[in-house]
């Protein structure tokens, strides 16, 4: 009989668990942003992101759970690219450099939502991984012909606080306009010594923080 009433139990209740994760709103879909790096956390006689880089697009696939009407729990897993700033990177005397930043952010967040009309204005903090790729191609134009390669590859932790407005277009598709700041681990500066030109470093700016607008499409299940 005990086995029985276990059984029974855990039967009701995975039945009420059931209804209850049915009962909530999940939402998937993707978006589209541009990000525009900055030079937030360094010294305004250092060098920063903003210096060496250019905006760039990014692409996710994302997705809400509606704890209740208020609160949403979410992921962001996308790609993002940005090139090197022409001007800072311009060694035309010498050759030709060929610069690129893309990450791969897996981000999750939690929003609070000012109300849950059909206007829904909300702030959030997502939290992750950002794995970055930093790549620099010199190809020299110079009697030496000293053209080289550097990779920077490396997994940083970062949170990104946003605030943003989501409009319900219908009962299950809803615009997710967004404002976001992606604050990232600092990455240190590795440097090369190369034989022509000293010590040469691909990273010379510290940190990857950036602003990135965005605009999301999601769709209920």
């Amino acid at each position: 009989m005990k086995i029985l009433y276990t059984s029974l139990i855990f039967l009701v209740l995975f039945c009420v668990s059931s209804k209850l994760v049915q009962a909530q709103k999940v939402i998937v879909g993707g978006k589209i942003g541009y990000a525009i790096p900055t030079n937030l956390g360094r010294s305004s006689d250092e060098l920063g992101f903003k210096d060496v880089a250019n905006g760039g697009m990014q692409l996710a696939c994302v997705g809400k759970w509606f704890y209740n009407k208020r609160l949403t729990l979410g992921y962001d897993f996308g790609y993002q690219y940005q090139g090197g700033d022409e001007d800072f990177w311009d060694v035309s005397n010498r050759g030709e450099v060929s610069v690129s930043y893309q990450t791969i952010r897996l981000l999750l967040d939690g929003c609070y939502y000012f109300s849950h009309d059909e206007l829904r204005p909300y702030v959030g903090l997502a939290f992750g991984a950002y794995y970055m790729l930093n790549s620099m191609d010199f190809d020299s134009s110079t009697m030496t012909n000293t053209s080289v390669a550097y990779r920077v590859k490396e997994w940083k932790p970062g949170i990104a606080p946003q605030f943003g407005v989501m409009f319900e277009v219908s009962k299950k598709t809803m615009l997710d306009c967004k404002l976001q700041m992606d604050l990232i681990a600092h990455m240190e500066s590795k440097y090369v010594n190369d034989p022509d030109y000293g010590l040469i470093t691909q990273n010379p700016h510290g940190n990857q923080n950036q602003i990135s607008v965005s605009v999301a499409l999601f769709f209920g299940l």
